[in-house]
């Protein structure tokens, strides 16, 4: 059960007379909803480290390679 489904649950409760509920349950749908957008940051992020990565990855090779041309010339 995620946070929007148990918001649903409670707004049968304040239905059936528990005060507050209604309240409890818009916050946990602000929650879920934070919570997903903070999980789509995330992966934009760990995706611009792979990127990151695999480009510095790439400069240490063109950097190997050019550092063996210079050594091969002298």
């Amino acid at each position: 059960m995620n946070a929007n489904e148990l918001a649903e649950l409670i707004e049968h409760l304040e239905n059936a007379k528990y005060v507050g509920a209604s309240k409890a349950a818009t916050m946990l749908r602000q929650q879920q909803a934070e919570y997903y957008s903070l999980l789509v940051n995330h992966d934009k992020l760990y995706a611009k480290v792979v990127e990151q990565q695999a480009e510095i990855e790439a400069l240490k090779a063109e950097l190997k390679l050019i550092d063996e041309l210079v050594r091969g010339a002298k």
